[in-house]
């Protein structure tokens, strides 16, 4: 264990992208030879409207909300209805205009408060139009982002008890010794969805056993499904995949017998289908971005940013110094929940953690075994996005047994298998003494995370024996992240 060092510094949201882009290039089917405004336009969505196509865009305004005084507010209902705010009132006044030109135009759009953006579908002159608009920064093509899980690595697995990886991280002493279980804390994934009835989560899911004692027949404020996968209106929980509810069994998985699955097994869970199948588009994750932060009713309507969750976890990513869900991020953090990532599969090679994992923002975790060597997929820093460490802490990832659909369990790898480690961690932390001073608190969590971590020295891709680039600060450690946070909050 290191001496503590001092918060990491948290960034003010910045401008998503700066790239290098074609001008003066002459647009087909009538269109007019491209405006100096073109600069705005990433060459790819460019080439997408040749010859007449339509294509679909993120404009991405400039105008961004002033979130600093969130810090300040100790109220957790009140710090969410701020952010929540000040992002709507920004996108709804700068938005104004655009907006009216689209629906003027009939072209099919989508606005987002959360980043300030639209997502459009057109022709090149209506592209060319929204360029033009003083308002508008950059002009970005459609994108996706993957699972973070190794394929062909899922093997059934037999009954088990306390899982090693849950007892290597010693989440069993915090249980023991503290009596806590995660009690209190709402835990999320913005993933491929969850089997909401499986043994080892039905007990557990908010819409069933929340403070509202809702019937499952409801949903309302515990599910999303933006793509409409599950069912024609969106308001059935499924996992057509079985990644999120292997993901979802590590932070909170416990049948009440045999199967002690999760590192917080008495944590509330949401979920967000984020991931249609086995990848997710960008509309999926930046609506399921925005709906965790201030969650809904089943038909998107009536946002409750008060019923928020505490903890988020992120089992998907993309390749290295992609920005665009920075300002998500640092959204979610402003409201104090937690963004937990996986730092991706591309490993072993150096500089290889994925976004949105990179961010300075984002907690990311590497994967290792039961014999404590790292994982040969799993990525390594440092961040393309500021050079920062990465991984920030590493977790059990190779062989990690959790529930599946339907009613089943099996041995998972990845760093998609890590991360959720870190999230459950998080609900212990922010549990115990029933209302912890630090809950909410991110950057205070961090370094009860990084502080307490088991150092483990490679320096292969940089760093020093306590921080470096392949374990991040070192090993998860539970019981010593939780004792080191009730110290304190007495």
């Amino acid at each position: 264990m290191h001496q503590p060092r001092a918060a990491r510094p948290r960034r003010a949201v910045v401008a998503l992208l700066a790239l290098a882009l074609t001008t003066g290039l002459v647009m087909a089917a009538g269109s007019a030879s491209v405006s100096a405004s073109a600069s705005k336009i990433d060459s790819r969505v460019l080439q997408a409207v040749k010859g007449g196509k339509s294509a679909t865009y993120w404009a991405l305004l400039r105008q961004r909300a002033d979130l600093k005084g969130a810090a300040a507010i100790t109220s957790s209902s009140a710090q969410g209805w701020f952010v929540y705010k000040r992002l709507t009132s920004v996108a709804n006044s700068s938005q104004a205009g655009l907006r009216s030109m689209l629906a003027s135009r009939g072209v099919s759009y989508k606005p987002f408060w959360i980043i300030n953006a639209i997502r459009i579908t057109s022709k090149a002159a209506t592209l060319n139009a929204v360029a033009g608009r003083p308002e508008v920064a950059r002009i970005l093509p459609r994108w996706s982002s993957k699972l973070t899980d190794e394929v062909g690595t899922r093997v059934d697995a037999g009954i088990k008890t306390v899982e090693w990886n849950i007892t290597r991280i010693n989440a069993p002493q915090v249980w023991s010794t503290y009596n806590d279980r995660g009690e209190g804390i709402t835990v999320a994934s913005i993933d491929t969805g969850v089997q909401w009835n499986h043994p080892a989560l039905i007990k557990t899911y908010r819409g069933l056993a929340g403070p509202f004692q809702k019937l499952f027949s409801d949903n309302n404020y515990n599910w999303f499904d933006p793509s409409h996968v599950c069912s024609p209106n969106g308001k059935t929980v499924c996992d057509n995949n079985g990644h999120g509810t292997h993901t979802m069994g590590t932070m909170v998985g416990d049948d009440r017998g045999a199967n002690q699955i999760g590192v917080a097994p008495r944590a509330l869970w949401i979920a967000a289908k984020g991931c249609e199948t086995n990848s997710c588009s960008d509309f999926a994750l930046t609506m399921s971005g925005q709906w965790m932060l201030a969650p809904t009713d089943l038909n998107n309507q009536n946002p409750r940013p008060d019923l928020r969750p505490h903890v988020i976890n992120n089992s998907w990513g993309g390749g290295p110094g992609d920005p665009f869900y920075r300002s998500i991020v640092q959204s979610w953090v402003a409201a104090g929940i937690f963004p937990q990532f996986a730092n991706g599969n591309a490993g072993p090679g150096c500089g290889t953690a994925g976004s949105p994992g990179d961010y300075p923002e984002s907690y990311a975790a590497g994967a290792f075994d039961i014999n404590n060597n790292i994982a040969g997929f799993s990525s390594r820093g440092p961040s393309a996005i500021d050079g920062g460490l990465k991984p920030n802490v590493s977790a059990p990832g190779v062989n990690v047994r959790s529930s599946v659909p339907t009613n089943g369990y099996a041995n998972f790898n990845g760093t998609s298998m890590a991360s959720p480690h870190v999230a459950g961690t998080v609900a212990l932390i922010w549990s115990v003494n029933g209302a912890p001073a630090f809950s909410r608190n991110v950057a205070a969590t961090e370094q009860f995370i990084d502080n307490t971590a088991i150092d483990v020295n490679n320096t292969t891709c940089g760093g020093t024996a306590d921080d470096n680039n392949v374990w991040g600060e070192g090993r998860l450690d539970a019981f010593a992240a939780v004792t080191a946070a009730k110290g304190l909050s007495g």
